[in-house]
């Protein structure tokens, strides 16, 4: 199985009009506050979503004492994560419970409209991006189109193979569900006798009608980690998980893939 497409659902938002009209205030260089402001206000009644940050050594302790919590009801003898971001959170736990990890990479299709966000993205002041990550438009928008693009890695091929009783899902955040949920049906259809558990580190509440997560460390929580571009430690994380893929002989850096944008 290479790169497939997969869909998870239907959202009910109209194109990306507004990604296209922050896009432009953004190249122009003045207006996007004003657009931010639009934007958050478009939202309606909402969820409340709080913001946070978190260095890489505080993620892999807080990660060790949430495997001694998980551990108590649970002992996955196997990690799955969803790559790339989901390798910061699941390394800790697979550590602690001494078992083997492996990855699976999922990203949203190529198009216009997500091209133009991400450029948003990297323009931006680290102020104005958390805003928009807290804005119920901004799920609602990647509601839109469920269609997830899949690729499973070698080491998960090859945990195929072999039998596991429990089997751990972990990301870093399930904000709308849709990738948690098709990476859930693929586990699960691949391994139809195990005990398959999910784990996302902050869940946002707008996740739940999709899938239901099993453990997580956040509620309604934009955590801003070394997986996010924004980050000064993003280097630091990206050498970590390229030389872990160098050990299956696929270390290349895919700059086509997302690392973590803070929507799932």
């Amino acid at each position: 199985m290479g790169m497939v497409r997969i869909s998870c659902g239907k959202g009910n938002v109209p194109g990306g009009a507004w990604v296209s009209s922050l896009y432009a205030a953004v190249q122009e260089g003045d207006g996007w506050a004003f657009k931010v402001d639009r934007m958050r206000r478009a939202g309606g009644n909402a969820i409340h979503i709080g913001t946070s940050r978190r260095s890489m050594d505080s993620i892999t302790s807080d990660c060790r004492r949430w495997a001694e919590e998980i551990g108590k009801t649970y002992q996955p003898d196997l990690v799955v994560f969803i790559a790339k971001s989901g390798f910061l959170f699941a390394k800790p736990i697979a550590e602690y419970f001494g078992c083997e990890m492996a990855d699976i990479l999922v990203g949203r299709p190529a198009g216009r409209v997500k091209d133009r966000l991400k450029t948003v993205i990297r323009l931006m002041p680290e102020k104005a991006v958390m805003k928009i990550l807290k804005m119920p438009l901004m799920y609602k928008f990647n509601e839109k189109k469920g269609k997830r693009d899949v690729e499973l890695s070698v080491r998960y091929k090859e945990e195929r193979r072999r039998p596991h009783g429990k089997i751990l899902i972990v990301d870093d955040s399930v904000d709308t569900g849709l990738t948690l949920q098709c990476v859930h049906k693929i586990v699960r259809e691949d391994f139809p006798d195990a005990a398959v558990r999910t784990a996302g580190y902050a869940v946002i509440d707008y996740s739940r009608k999709r899938i239901s997560v099993d453990y997580y460390r956040y509620r309604n929580m934009v955590v801003l980690t070394a997986t996010s571009r924004k980050s000064s430690q993003y280097g630091a994380f990206l050498r970590q998980y390229e030389a872990w893929k160098a050990q299956e002989g696929r270390g290349q850096h895919r700059e086509d893939k997302d690392a973590g944008s803070g929507i799932g």
